[in-house]
């Protein structure tokens, strides 16, 4: 719902003649530094801009950046325009002084970026926060139930458009003597509409398996992916029943698995392996180490679900180890960690790399970034 009122001063123009919507598209086109500061215009302009309307509109005409997470010496975050030269736009200010490299960046959703802390509270969960750097605010989140002991972590930040809800999903893997008899995981998610952590997830019948879940290794190969409003982690192999990905369904709130591509020789040696979202689907990306040279194999899922679906898009022979990062609009991959440090550009079809200038690590972070006014509506 917008404003019904919009107050405006302008010389030489009656303020009768300035309409609700022409100030909506005025306002549309501006950067979000520009749209924060007429927020004190007046009461009709605030109320516009942090309504829900607004906002997602807003969001919808954002451009699209890169956004870098590196350690080179120290780490930083920086947005990046996706051109030839991956040309930097501005530096982020992490919000926490002096804590950059205590936090883990878990990955981003529409502008929100989500952090934990690489060290255990009290309670031996760690610290969760939900970040938007573009109007440099952040969410503490509440702690979840406490376990005494915990062993392995995944995480991941997703937004469910039917309920307009950003959601953090996180599986645990319980550690002790005393979870022998007992389900060794638990699952759970965050709502930012309720404002609370659901203990109970539901849990697909295939992944409640007892010995499904006790053959999971909870270790995870890079970020987690979001395809189809669905956030995927990619695992550790299960023996003798190759690759899985869990799954957290946004809409629904159920934690799931899906299986990857059968795409493996016992004879090869994996150097890396990773998925992510290209062209809107899912992607496994693997590369393998011939005795020195690489291939990486890059695989579609064409139906998602199906796993008989799943298709090699790419066969690309390489020099050096690299990571898929990022599939970028002109149909090339970034790719990370080339020759140590180097952050790449390849093009699939031609096979040819161009060395962007940049130094960006194996497990370094780059992915699209838009800027937006999420959580502007949302109290500390």
């Amino acid at each position: 719902q917008l404003p019904s009122k919009i107050d405006i001063k302008m010389t030489g123009m009656p303020k009768d003649s300035i309409t609700k919507d022409m100030v909506m598209q005025i306002l549309l086109k501006l950067p979000v530094k520009s749209i924060l500061r007429f927020r004190c215009a007046s009461k009709s302009w605030n109320s516009l801009i942090t309504s829900p309307g607004f906002m997602k509109n807003h969001l919808d005409k954002a451009k699209q950046l890169l956004l870098l997470r590196t350690e080179n010496p120290v780490v930083s975050y920086s947005l990046h325009l996706d051109n030839d030269r991956v040309d930097m736009c501005s530096r982020l200010e992490f919000p926490i002084p002096n804590e950059a490299g205590l936090f883990d960046f878990i990955g981003c959703c529409n502008g929100v970026a989500c952090l934990s802390s690489q060290y255990l509270q009290i309670d031996s969960s760690r610290r969760l926060v939900l970040w938007n750097p573009s109007i440099r605010k952040t969410l503490d989140l509440p702690a979840p139930s406490s376990w005494a002991a915990i062993d392995k972590t995944l995480l991941g930040l997703g937004y469910d458009a039917q309920s307009d809800d950003y959601k953090v999903a996180r599986v645990v893997r319980l550690k002790g003597p005393e979870y022998a008899d007992e389900r060794p995981f638990a699952f759970q998610f965050y709502s930012l509409n309720s404002g609370s952590w659901n203990e109970n997830a539901d849990v697909s019948s295939s992944l409640a398996n007892e010995d499904t879940l006790r053959s999971i290794t909870l270790h995870g190969f890079g970020n987690p992916a979001i395809v189809n409003g669905v956030i995927h982690w990619l695992l550790h192999p299960r023996e003798n029943n190759g690759m899985l990905a869990l799954s957290f369904d946004l809409s629904n709130n159920s934690f799931g698995e899906l299986m990857l591509p059968e795409c493996f020789d016992p004879t090869e040696r994996m150097a890396a392996m990773s998925i992510s979202v290209f062209k809107d689907s899912l992607s496994f990306n693997v590369l393998k180490d011939y005795g020195g040279n690489y291939v990486c194999e890059v695989w579609l899922m064409n139906q998602y679900g199906a796993r008989e679906s799943w298709d090699k898009q790419y066969r690309i022979e390489m020099l050096d180890i690299a990571r898929p990062v990022v599939f970028r609009s002109n149909g090339e991959i970034l790719m990370a960690g080339y020759a140590n440090s180097q952050l790449v550009s390849c093009d699939p079809q031609t096979r040819e790399i161009h060395d962007m200038g940049l130094e960006v690590l194996l497990d370094d972070y780059a992915d699209y970034f838009v800027e937006s006014l999420a959580l502007l509506d949302r109290s500390n």
